[in-house]
Formats: structure tokens, C-alpha cells, sequence
């Protein structure tokens, strides 16, 4: 977003429309409409010249429908965020704006709150990657060498629901991609109420992600460095806050400056997550190169994953970003994999064998597996599971050989129109 208030163009065949919208708005402080177009064309063009913060579109428009424009105008300017507006409210065109790069959906008629409320949030979701690429990499008072942003991984561990091991898989794939590649790998636990990253650790009394709050607007590596807890393996951590009570006063825009300084500072950030999709989770999953997704052999598990994977694609989040890793698998469930697989319509890529004993004892005495068992068969597909990581630099290299990290729209523009 630009510095000061928000800049909005206004994308509407019908003047009152325009009109009325342009009225909501004028006495917001923080925001300003610098534009009105009452075509879809016209829309691109003043977009491509203006580049708002903020693009309202419309729809229905005689020349060029809005799902149109709005693909035209975040591949032509990604830094705009567009606010579809329509009276049609129906789930495949909320699907087909949200697919086209619309960040949110507003049904006509709307009330002021909706509307200054979309703003806002839309406003706030720029990359933290594109962020983070726009800032001066020789700026003095940074602790040690910064790295461009393009070269980080940022891969998270999600979940449709608690209880699956996202935290014990996010620790053990951390503490074996420091082991394999010997390069600054950091763990950031989200799970801001309950995180349990310091237990499995073993952390002791160390700072959290809450010591920023109070600098965020001057948030850089050198204090980071400083707040961040090095375990043993060389993993650096940043955990969540130690009551649920401080985890209110985490934001969306703090995580946001948090992952700019962090892509930064390391090579992989890990991001241990929680259920659901608000502003904190979707932050991080705006961010991720990689989405690993846990489920177990329960059938409820199974269920919401299948809830997960439609609420992502309704998002816009493309499938090849997302990986299923089966955790606990067993046996005894009754569920045959294959079954599991045929009926999320996906992959089971990486299958996290069950042991009881051995995770509980990992747990309680604080030491990941991956360091004190090197042999056992969940070491085993977590070490395959680091591997496939590491070869993502591979997958997104570019004709030059370099790594290609085309932002979120980019990458569904390609997937949209080759469909």
C-alpha cells in the first residue's frame, strides 16, 4: 500500500453506483478515491496509469465483464488489490472472482462497515515477500549479511483441525533441513494461543513473538536476532506468546513485518500454524511456497481436510502449492490409504509412520526425534519429506537457472487461462 491514505478506483457502468460508493467513502480519513471508470477497459487503463492500492469492480459491465478486468489488472498490477462488488452472491461466482484475483467479495447493496471494512483488510495483504523485496538490502544497523528475500522458503504445516501433529512435524522437518543443508533455517510457531514449539524444544524462559510488538514499526534483523531462541541443533525459533491472554494483542500486521525481517535472515522458514482461515492464517498462507498439509486416518480428520482443500481453492490458492503428508499412519484404522487418497482426489505424497512410544518420549523430554533416533522410520520419511523441500529451489528455477517466485496472482493467471 502507498504511504498515507488508501487510494481507490472506483469500476462501475452505472454512475449512480459510482456515485453512491464514492459518497460512503469520502469521510473516511485514511482513505481517498482517485478515480471512477465506467468500463471494464477504461477500469485497466486507469489502473495500469493510477495504481491504486484498491480497485472496487463491478461485475457486470457491457464491454468487458469484471472477472475480465480484474484478471487483466492484477497480472498488470500486482501491487492492487481488488474488491469484487455484485448482486449476484452465488458460491461459483464468488469461485470465479476469487480465481480471477479478487481479494474479497462485497454483495450489492452494502453497508459503509462492509465496505471501509474490505478496504482496510485488502489493503493490509500485501506480500510480505514483495514487501520485503522493495526494501534497501545494504541498510545499516541489521545483525549480519541480508539475503534477498527471493531466496527463502517459506513452507508451512497446516491443518484442518487440532490433535494431528503439526507442531512435532513442523519441529523435526526444521531441525532436519538445518542437519541436511547446514544453512539458517528458522521456525516461527503461529499458533499464537496454544503453541506448543517452546515445550517440544525445550525453550525454557526465552523471548516471543509478543517482544515485537512494541518495535514492529522499527522491526529489523538486529533486534530479531536478539528475540529469537537458538536451540542446539542451530534451528532458530520464534515462539508464540506464553499466555493466551498476550496472543490477543498479535496482529496481522505484526506477523506481516515479523516474515518480512525473517525472509531476511534465513533460508527456510518453517511456520507451524492452526485451524482456520482469518487474518493470521492467511497471512501465512499468502506467504507460503509450500503448504504441507497433515491429516490422520480418522474419518472426521479426513472430512475437513476435504473441507480445507475446497475452501483453499475457493481462495484462489492453486493445488500444486499444497502437499497431503498422512501423519500417524497405521495399520489398524480400517481405512486403507489408497481409499484416503481416492477419496480427497489427491496425492498422498509423504506417509509419517505411527509410533506411539517413541513421539510421546521425543515430546516429554524435549528432543526431536530427528536428532535422537537417526535411524527410525518416521526420521526416515521426514528426512524424504526435507528432501522434497530442498528440491523446490529446483522446481522453481527459472530459464536462467535462478529461483522464480511469481507471486500468488501470477501463478493463477497461468493456471486460469491454460485451463
Amino acid at each position: 500500500m502507498s504511504a498515507g491514505r488508501i487510494r481507490i478506483l472506483i469500476v462501475d457502468d452505472v454512475a449512480e453506483s459510482r456515485d453512491n460508493v464514492e459518497k460512503l467513502l469520502r469521510f473516511e480519513p485514511d482513505v481517498e478515491v482517485v478515480g471512477k471508470a465506467e468500463r471494464g477497459q477504461q477500469g485497466i487503463d486507469m489502473a495500469v496509469d493510477l495504481t491504486p492500492d484498491v480497485v472496487l469492480m463491478d461485475i457486470n459491465m457491457p464491454d468487458m465483464d469484471g472477472i475480465e478486468a480484474t484478471m487483466e489488472i492484477t497480472t498488470r498490477v500486482p501491487s492492487t488489490a481488488v474488491i469484487m462488488m455484485s448482486v449476484q452472491n452465488e458460491p461459483d461466482m464468488l469461485r470465479r472472482a476469487m480465481l480471477a484475483g479478487a481479494r474479497e467479495f462485497l454483495s450489492k447493496p452494502f453497508s459503509l462497515d462492509e465496505l471501509i471494512e474490505a478496504v482496510r483488510h485488502v489493503s493490509k495483504l500485501a506480500r510480505p515477500v514483495v514487501q520485503a523485496q522493495t526494501q534497501d538490502h545494504s541498510e545499516p544497523g541489521t545483525a549480519g549479511p541480508r539475503r534477498a528475500t527471493g531466496d527463502t522458503k517459506i513452507i508451512s504445516v497446516v491443518s484442518s483441525k487440532g490433535g494431528v501433529g503439526r507442531s512435532f512435524v513442523s519441529v523435526n522437518l526444521a531441525v532436519e533441513l538445518r542437519k541436511m543443508t547446514q544453512k539458517e533455517v528458522i521456525l516461527l510457531d503461529t499458533s499464537m494461543h496454544f503453541g506448543d514449539i517452546g515445550v517440544l524444544m525445550n525453550s525454557g524462559d526465552a523471548k516471543t513473538i509478543v517482544d515485537i510488538v512494541d518495535q514492529a514499526h522499527s522491526l529489523d534483523a538486529e533486534l530479531m536476532e536478539d528475540i529469537l531462541f537458538t536451540h542446539s541443533s542451530g534451528v532458530r525459533v520464534l515462539l508464540s506468546p506464553p499466555t493466551p491472554q498476550e496472543a490477543e494483542i498479535v496482529t496481522a500486521d505484526h506477523l506481516r513485518a515479523t516474515l518480512n525481517v525473517l525472509t531476511q535472515m534465513a533460508d527456510y522458514v518453517i511456520i507451524d500454524t492452526r485451524p482456520g482461515f482469518d487474518d493470521l492464517m492467511l497471512t501465512v498462507m499468502d506467504a507460503s511456497e509450500r503448504m504441507l498439509l497433515l491429516l490422520s486416518m480418522e474419518m472426521t480428520t479426513i472430512k475437513d481436510t476435504t473441507q480445507f482443500l475446497e475452501i483453499a481453492s475457493l481462495l484462489g490458492y492453486q493445488s500444486d502449492r499444497i502437499r497431503l503428508v498422512l501423519n500417524r499412519m497405521n495399520t489398524y484404522s480400517g481405512i486403507p490409504t489408497r481409499d484416503i487418497a481416492e477419496n480427497l482426489g489427491r496425492e498422498i505424497e509423504f506417509q509419517i509412520p505411527e509410533d506411539v512410544q517413541a513421539v510421546l518420549h521425543s515430546v516429554n523430554e524435549g528432543t526431536p526425534l530427528v536428532e535422537s533416533r537417526t535411524d527410525h522410520r518416521i526420521t526416515q520419511e521426514i528426512r524424504r519429506l526435507a528432501s522434497s523441500m530442498i528440491d523446490v529451489e529446483a522446481e522453481n528455477a527459472g530459464p536462467d537457472g535462478k529461483a522464480s517466485r511469481g507471486g500468488l496472482m501470477s501463478r493463477l493467471r497461468t493456471a486460469f487461462r491454460s485451463s
